[in-house]
């Protein structure tokens, strides 16, 4: 799934926007604490990959059992969602809301619909 493979790659892409970061305000490993421009790029990354133990089973569920077609839709919607929490949070902390709300909805809707279509899928084979 080219959706799945894209989050792979905004997960690579804030990694080494945090690695910048490390550089630019001279934050030596393995410190993660030192300047808030830094602090920022990496919740940033780290949170991205929290999300991301979510995000990427639900999608291959929801594909599976549901619609690859709308998981693709919904998982690109994801994608965006993850660049406005990275862009506001980077600009100020309490910036990152509508990028953590979507996000949270997008999730919703991919376990939802993924739960619902595995039990779909066991009842239609009983």
């Amino acid at each position: 799934m080219l959706v799945v493979l894209l989050a792979l790659i905004e997960y690579f892409a804030l990694g080494a926007l945090t690695g910048r970061a490390r550089v630019k305000y001279r934050i030596a490993a393995p410190a993660v604490t030192g300047h808030p421009m830094f602090e920022r790029y990496f919740r940033v990354h780290q949170n991205s990959l929290e999300q991301l133990i979510v995000f990427l089973p639900a999608v291959w569920l929801f594909g599976l059992y549901v619609s690859a077609p709308w998981a693709a839709i919904v998982g690109a919607a994801f994608l965006v969602a993850r660049i406005l929490y990275a862009i506001g949070y980077v600009a100020a902390p309490e910036r990152r809301e509508v990028g953590a709300v979507l996000t949270f909805l997008i999730e919703a809707i991919l376990v939802i619909g993924a739960l619902g279509g595995v039990i779909r899928s066991i009842a239609l084979a009983r």
